[in-house]
């Protein structure tokens, strides 16, 4: 299957679009096709425009779609604030750079527990209560949601790129309780 992209630039940056799925057995990543931006021009007066760059790259087939256990925890395991205690490594692995490609921001985006922007909030399916998903950098820092990672670098055109995030629990209330803990999120790679 082809997964190639129409790819729109705007102020110097190429934004696309990913979807990725948390669940308490696994992290899922889902492609989702970009769509071209478009506009009903028939009541105004105006015109839009766009530079296309070759400066993007494309997700590796290997990682749009793959399995993550992040292990099963005992509920008693965590206190209010405590997390698990082994994070689990993924990685979104970016290939076939173009040849104008320096650097790429990662931003994720999903439902966040009330007051804490760092966490992925569980979806509706599921079971489990007062736990929710941390998505971690490469240093194992806690990423915010809907705030751009710093600034990874590219190479002009590189064959391979591995961008290494960590997943894990985190409790935000007592008791936690068993069951399943999904959580959604999307990320949007931007392009310098």
């Amino acid at each position: 299957m082809n997964r190639s992209q129409g790819v729109m630039a705007r102020a110097g940056c190429t934004r696309v679009t990913w979807a990725m799925r948390f669940s308490w057995v696994s992290l899922l990543f889902m492609t989702c096709a970009v769509q071209p931006v478009r506009a009903d021009l028939g009541l105004t007066n105006m015109r839009l425009s766009a530079t296309l760059l070759a400066n993007s790259c494309s997700v590796s087939t290997g990682t749009q779609e793959q399995t993550v256990d992040l292990g099963t925890w005992p509920s008693k395991q965590f206190a209010v604030g405590s997390q698990s205690p082994n994070p689990t490594r993924f990685e979104i692995v970016l290939e076939n750079c173009g040849v104008a490609a320096s650097g790429v921001e990662v931003t994720f985006y999903g439902s966040a527990p009330a007051g804490d922007s760092t966490l992925l909030a569980l979806n509706a399916s599921s079971s489990a209560t007062n736990v929710a998903v941390a998505i971690l950098d490469s240093e194992r820092r806690r990423l915010a949601l809907g705030q751009p990672t710093p600034v990874y670098t590219l190479s002009a055109n590189a064959a391979r790129v591995p961008l290494v995030f960590y997943g894990q629990y985190v409790a935000i209330g007592t008791p936690v309780t068993v069951g399943s803990a999904n959580a959604d999120a999307t990320f949007t790679l931007t392009y310098q």
